[in-house]
């Protein structure tokens, strides 16, 4: 499931590809993804022909690709996703495609539960897709506020992991994120000490600028083709020895897996 670095990845890689570049036609091979309006692929396609693509931006795990007149296009990766320009004009697709004016394309494909929408520039903060809470990225993510922001009767894996308070993180990267910083998973929020919350929020922008700079997890690929490389410490690691002291990885499985070091998180 694509987290932050993905998406971040995806959009630094379409950026030079697609930016400036103008629609010429959309072809739409699975209608259930178009939510905004409501899988009407044929008023979704005439709202983005001959629209030009002015720029790209990243909210959470959603692209917002900003249009000429005013309006953007919204894409959310959700359960998984893969983006793919082409230099070559598409005849059909199993997902959403664009055919540019210079003969390129851009595809979506291998959708699951991905979502597109259409809206006013002035309307993106009303939309659901769009709701999701502070960019762990963002210079304005203190530990004061981090320490303000999670719910503090929650573990901190979930607190990390709600889409609502902050935006980005999923399965894969809190495990990282609070092995590098040394934090069990099932640590209450109010445990924490204040020496844990500077570390979990420097951990919070490491983790997820090191996923970044690897081009994704190991099994993404970006709109280029070039495979991401980032390498988990303790995720998908169950019986491995700990890259730290050595002790073996574990799994707990409450709803989903959690894989940790019991010997050196605490």
């Amino acid at each position: 499931m694509p987290e932050l670095p993905e998406a971040e990845v995806a959009r630094k890689s379409l950026t030079p590809c697609v930016a400036g570049k103008t629609i010429r036609e959309v072809l739409v091979g699975r209608r259930q993804s178009i939510r905004t309006p409501l899988q009407d692929d044929v008023t979704f396609a005439l709202a983005l022909r001959r629209r030009t693509i002015k720029s790209i931006e990243r909210q959470a795990k959603a692209l917002v690709f900003h249009l000429d007149d005013g309006s953007a296009l919204i894409f959310h990766f959700k359960l998984g996703a893969s983006v793919r320009c082409g230099n070559e004009r598409l005849a059909d697709t199993g997902g959403v495609a664009l055919n540019f004016t210079d003969g390129s394309s851009l595809e979506f494909a291998d959708l699951a539960l991905s979502e597109f929408h259409v809206a006013a520039s002035e309307d993106l903060a009303r939309l659901p897709v769009l709701k999701e809470g502070a960019d762990p990225l963002s210079r304005s993510l203190t530990a004061a506020k981090l320490r303000k922001l999670l719910p503090k009767n929650r573990q901190i894996k979930a607190a990390l992991t709600d889409q609502e308070t902050i935006g980005g993180i999923g399965n894969t990267y809190s495990d990282e994120i609070l092995w590098n910083a040394r934090i069990s998973p099932f640590r209450k929020v109010s445990d924490l000490t204040g020496a844990q919350w500077d570390e979990l929020t420097r951990q919070i922008k490491a983790t997820l600028r090191e996923g970044i700079r690897d081009g994704g997890e190991e099994g993404f690929t970006d709109a280029r083709g070039r495979h991401g490389c980032y390498h988990t410490r303790v995720h998908k690691r169950e019986g491995e020895p700990c890259p730290r002291d050595g002790h073996p990885i574990e799994m707990v499985k409450k709803g989903r897996k959690t894989f940790w070091c019991p010997q050196c998180q605490v």
